[in-house]
């Protein structure tokens, strides 16, 4: 803000607050000084903001910290929106190409074994549910359970169960 700037705040201040200093140029000079990088719309809402939730009279002080406020949150909102483009770029070219990685080596895993790819997956699932879980002592057949018995939600079986299909589907096929 200029001084010219400074002048217009401070008249607009002391309508509503009359300890708010006379802009004398001694006075002009020094907020001026301090206000020199913040612009005159933003000293206004300062202000404005200031007199919304204080009593006591506003200071170049308030002003600054409103100032560094608003450029701190424009900066978050911009680095925000652009870890937000780059997590969905990500994810549409990273998680699609890792999906159908994953696809093109369970089939061929299958093929290689000469399983149906399309059964594979299914009989996978369905591998674990054929042992007991040494962890929660779900049943065979029955899901693996959480505190309080209710079925887990974000996987499918402990991780013990699932290495005890997996040790009971390799002693079958050494068998």
């Amino acid at each position: 803000m200029n001084r010219q700037e400074v002048a217009t705040l401070l008249g607009a201040a002391s309508a509503v607050d009359p300890k708010v200093p006379q802009p004398d140029p001694d006075v002009l000079d020094m907020w001026a000084a301090i206000l020199d990088d913040v612009p005159a719309e933003v000293g206004a809402d300062a202000v404005r903001e200031h007199y919304r939730h204080h009593a006591e009279t506003v200071m170049p002080a308030d002003i600054v910290e409103h100032w560094r406020a608003v450029r701190r949150d424009a900066t978050e909102r911009r680095h925000r929106a652009e870890l937000t483009a780059r997590a969905r770029q990500l994810d549409e070219n990273g998680l699609r190409a890792i999906r159908d990685g994953i696809t093109r080596v369970s089939a061929a895993l299958a093929a290689a074994r000469g399983i149906d790819p399309e059964h594979a997956e299914a009989d996978a699932r369905r591998a674990f549910l054929a042992v007991p879980c040494p962890y929660c002592r779900a049943q065979p057949g029955d899901r693996c359970t959480g505190p309080g018995g209710r079925p887990l939600t974000k996987t499918t079986a402990h991780p013990a169960r699932l290495d005890a299909a997996f040790a009971a589907m390799t002693n079958q096929g050494n068998q």
